[in-house]
């Protein structure tokens, strides 16, 4: 097995759950447990595992309700806009992107007046030239790194 698929097996396990000690990773992999932790040390120095975190049910506490905004801006005013959003609790995601639009924003509320009053917050940012946002009725799919992990171990031919 090469340090490459070790890594991935080690994410993938980590990925399930963030919990395990190093002892139970290393039986899981059928590795030492110096060499979970070595090759862990090495994961977070060459800044792939950034951290550990739980997953959240945001609509069991209350925050189900999920909006993604694009938003126009103008070239000059971009940066302090980005600045703006990404420091705001309710938007999960700030994206600077490409096309008719220049920002996405992703927003979990608690409610449709919650979310009203963040649209209107954007609108009356400086350079903001315009919005269009969507309300989510369904995720059929919102986390998708395991599916990025099976790509990373098994490249396509391609690759």
């Amino acid at each position: 097995m090469t340090y490459r698929d070790l890594d991935v097996r080690l994410i993938r396990a980590l990925h399930e759950d963030g919990r395990r000690s190093l002892r139970q990773l290393a039986r899981e992999l059928n590795v030492s447990t110096s060499t979970v932790s070595k090759r862990l040390d090495d994961l977070r120095e060459r800044g792939v595992v950034l951290g550990f975190r739980p997953v959240v049910d945001y609509a069991a506490l209350g925050y189900g309700l999920i909006a993604v905004t694009k938003i126009k801006a103008r070239g000059d005013a971009l940066p302090v806009i980005v600045e703006a959003l990404a420091a705001d609790h309710n938007l999960t995601h700030v994206y600077e992107i490409t096309g008719e639009f220049d920002v996405l924003v992703i927003g979990r509320f608690r409610n449709e007046t919650e979310m009203n009053r963040e649209i209107k917050r954007m609108l009356s940012l400086p350079g903001i030239e315009g919005t269009n946002t969507s309300v989510v009725l369904s995720a059929a799919k919102e986390d998708a790194d395991a599916d990025l992990l099976a790509e990373i171990a098994e490249p396509s031919a391609g690759a």
